[in-house]
């Protein structure tokens, strides 16, 4: 009877396998943890929003969209403006989102369905920040009030006629400077696209 020459390899881990570390973070990728994480949300993107929705975007959580006995779940959610914003959208669990040829980043556009969290839900949400205040990101604590820019679509920590003020309750959680990866939308040509080696602000809604 032949025999088959065998010498198992050894298996071992990886070096540092079980460190809570991360070379950067992903725009409306939640850093998740078993609280928050039942907070998740799913609605309809409302009929006047006319780009296309992805995650780590400010929204208004309305219901003006939903008519009586409308046989759907969820609420109709609209893009934050200067005087209303109730959380954010996030790739999590986003199966119905798609991705175009021409487009990096999986979308959703009225009438199809978008996850997000309130604020409340102490989900930790990572987005992008305004460019050139990375400075400004890092020089202040946890407490500090910060905004959304509902025109250029980021975090920011000062005010502005395009800002909108987030909740007192909600705080800086951490910073990746150049690590991270963020949504690019360019407006002419509705391309969506994913900017790699950009900072990231992740705060706890």
């Amino acid at each position: 009877m032949a025999n088959i020459s065998f010498n198992p390899a050894l298996m071992t881990g990886a070096q540092e396998s079980f460190l809570v570390d991360t070379q950067g973070y992903i725009q409306g990728i939640t850093l998740q943890d078993p609280t928050s994480r039942m907070h998740l949300e799913s609605g309809k993107v409302a009929s006047s929003v006319s780009q296309p929705v992805w995650g780590g975007l400010g929204i208004a959580i309305n219901t003006a969209d939903a008519a009586v006995d409308d046989n759907r779940t969820g609420s109709s959610i609209a893009l934050a403006s200067t005087t209303q914003i109730n959380g954010f959208t996030v790739f999590d669990q986003a199966i119905n989102m798609v991705q175009t040829p021409g487009n990096t980043v999986p979308t959703s556009v009225a009438g199809m369905s978008v996850a997000y969290y309130r604020f409340g839900s102490k989900a930790r949400v990572p987005l992008p920040i305004a460019s050139g205040t990375l400075s400004n990101f890092e020089s202040v604590n946890a407490a500090t009030t910060l905004y959304w820019d509902t025109a250029n679509l980021c975090l920011t920590t000062t005010s502005s006629t395009t800002t909108v003020e987030l909740p007192s309750s909600v705080s800086l959680f951490s910073i990746n400077a150049a690590n991270s990866k963020t949504v690019s939308y360019n407006s002419s040509s509705g391309a969506v696209s994913w900017l790699i080696g950009q900072p990231c602000a992740v705060i706890v809604l």
